[in-house]
């Protein structure tokens, strides 16, 4: 869900042609063009109000083989048992892979950086990759365990400056096993982590502070019947630093690549009641929550809520925004939908996205006039039944602090799920892309089906000589 993001502080001049072009098309014709055709490959079944996919997003790829080597050895990994061995891409296939990318998901697409430890890779070269992202038109998300960057906070810096790094995400849970802090090492429980996610978040808030730059972090959590009963835990503590995660992104375990038998496989339904149990939601959707879920694509795969939430002073409270969430907010997508579908600012230095406003005022004038004020109204009056004025004055002076929050699931399917009915209608509507040999895959076919253990076999043939010398050990 991208519309209403931060704008970007990534330095680069914005010159009055760009500008005029924002203010009389602040909607890309390239992205509705997309997001109608992503619209039509969807079965009729899935076409309902709360379908994300072909209305607001064309879904996400990933790269691989950007750096197939990881110094963690996690209980659950997706990557194959050569993955150590296998040499890293050169930067050309790299920067191919994110073209074919950019050609299926359209202007400003969102693309993961990931496949082993991103960060293990030469920095100036990471920050050639993120640069090609950008100059092409994506937006590039870093995907990481972090530790790298909590022992040097200036690498992380490097990224952001040099490199342009907006979007960042950290993966802590208790499958890893690899951190070089003693303290976090060999942590059995989601609880002995808190700790450490507190370190990330004063890692973030410094160098946001010290290089006066964007960066919007989710934090990513794989989910066994081990750790189950914490993700409540886990879903609070994110949202009480909505500040800083902006996204808690929960992965249900799948028996692929190198994950450990019989850890154990989660169920939609027992992933969301832990999830209600920890999600301060307003009361006129307590128990509703189901409801407010948006898809993406087939609904087996993602399954997510979004929404804004607020330090209310006796903890925090998320109000959901969806066609659910209430009959105003109903209206008001259906609205948003109709007039900019596929916006987004996450992109836009300040000026251009004072341009896209612009524009899209003079396109919508009666939504910015009414719909718009009257949406925030009733969020007021739901954040503080008592006292909407007041919460309204104190969050548009700032005193009040609102935070874009979502919770995300991402069913993987395991490989025994593959070729089954339904699994092959899963990888039909798949919306997670990786591209494979020039063309673009699911990722569960990546994962279960041996596609990456193909790749990683060709990349190592092909540098033969060098792969003993470059072998990495993971850190029990």
């Amino acid at each position: 869900m991208t519309f209403f993001g931060t704008t970007s502080t990534h330095k680069k001049s914005v010159g009055p042609g760009r500008l005029w072009h924002l203010l009389r098309t602040p909607v890309s014709p390239e992205t509705r063009a997309r997001l109608g055709a992503a619209w039509a490959r969807l079965d009729p079944r899935f076409q309902t109000p709360n379908q994300m996919y072909g209305r607001q997003e064309v879904g996400c790829g990933a790269t691989i083989g950007v750096m197939p080597k990881c110094d963690f050895a996690c209980r659950s990994c997706y990557l194959g048992t050569d993955a150590n061995r296998t040499p890293e891409l050169p930067l050309a296939d790299v920067k191919t892979q994110l073209d074919l990318l950019r050609a299926e998901l359209g202007p400003w697409g969102n693309v993961q950086l990931t496949d082993g430890e991103v960060s293990l890779r030469a920095a100036d070269e990471v920050i050639e990759i993120l640069c090609h992202a950008r100059d092409i038109e994506l937006i590039p998300m870093l995907m990481s365990h972090g530790d790298g960057f909590l022992r040097n906070p200036e690498l992380l810096k490097r990224l952001m400056v040099e490199g342009g790094l907006e979007e960042l995400s950290l993966h802590i849970d208790t499958t890893q096993r690899g951190r070089r802090d003693r303290t976090f090492k060999h942590a059995t429980r989601e609880a002995e982590l808190m700790a450490l996610r507190e370190k990330f978040v004063a890692l973030i808030r410094q160098v946001r502070r010290e290089t006066g730059r964007t960066l919007r972090v989710a934090s990513t959590v794989t989910v066994t019947q081990d750790n189950l009963p914490e993700v409540g835990d886990i879903v609070r503590f994110t949202q009480t630093h909505a500040d800083v995660f902006r996204m808690v992104g929960l992965l249900p375990v799948a028996q692929v690549g190198r994950t450990e038998d019989g850890i154990g496989r989660i169920t939609a339904d027992a992933l969301w009641t832990e999830i209600e149990r920890g999600l301060e939601i307003e009361d006129g959707n307590r128990d509703r929550l189901r409801a407010n879920q948006w898809f993406m694509a087939h609904p087996d795969c993602s399954r997510f809520v979004i929404g804004l939430t607020v330090d209310t002073g006796s903890g925090p409270r998320f109000l959901p925004l969806s066609p659910e969430s209430s009959t105003r907010d109903g209206r008001f997508l259906d609205r948003l939908f109709s007039h900019f579908a596929g916006t987004t600012f996450r992109a836009d230095r300040p000026t251009e996205a004072t341009a896209r406003v612009a524009g899209m005022l003079l396109r919508a004038p009666k939504f910015f006039l009414w719909d718009v004020p009257a949406n925030a109204w009733s969020w007021a009056g739901r954040f503080d039944p008592d006292r909407p004025l007041r919460f309204a004055l104190r969050a548009l002076t700032g005193r009040t602090k609102l935070h874009r929050f979502s919770v995300v699931a991402h069913h993987f399917m395991s490989a025994d799920e593959l070729d089954t009915p339904n699994g092959r209608e899963r990888i039909a509507h798949c919306a997670f892309l990786v591209p494979i040999d020039g063309a673009l895959k699911s990722m569960c076919e990546v994962n279960g089906a041996g596609l990456r253990d193909e790749l990683y076999a060709n990349m190592a043939a092909m540098t033969a000589p060098a792969q003993k010398s470059d072998a990495l050990d993971p850190v029990a």
